[in-house]
């Protein structure tokens, strides 16, 4: 019962996500929003982490299933992709360390300002 209630409250915030996209205009996706709308709701203490904490755990563990789908479904267009995998590799590469680049920046940002309101 404890699952179903869990389950439950991440459907609520999906759900909502979905009203707030067809609300707002933006090319945002409702799982975003939803997404969103839980994080905040966990940070102001609306809902407690172990309202949702083990609902959340059994979902993230099978994650790596639902990306099977999405590799079976690129070895079917091979072919397509054969003619363009350099900008595919190249296009890979350069965001990947864009993002390690903007990532580490920012969380040493992050702990300077950390730092310097304990002091």
């Amino acid at each position: 019962m404890q699952y179903l209630m869990q389950f439950g409250i991440i459907a609520l915030f999906y759900y909502a996500g979905e009203i707030l996209n067809s609300l707002i205009p933006l090319p945002v996706p409702s799982t975003i929003y939803g997404l969103a709308l839980l994080f905040i709701s966990l940070c102001t203490g609306v809902v407690k982490l172990s309202q949702v904490e083990d609902a959340a755990s059994f979902l993230l563990s099978m994650m790596p299933i639902m990306f099977a789908p999405s590799g079976v479904g690129l070895l079917t267009i091979v072919p397509i992709l054969k003619d363009s995998w350099v900008g595919i590799v190249v296009t890979s590469v350069v965001t990947t360390f864009t993002t390690l680049l903007i990532t580490g920046h920012t969380c040493q940002l992050l702990q300077k300002l950390q730092r310097s309101k304990k002091l």
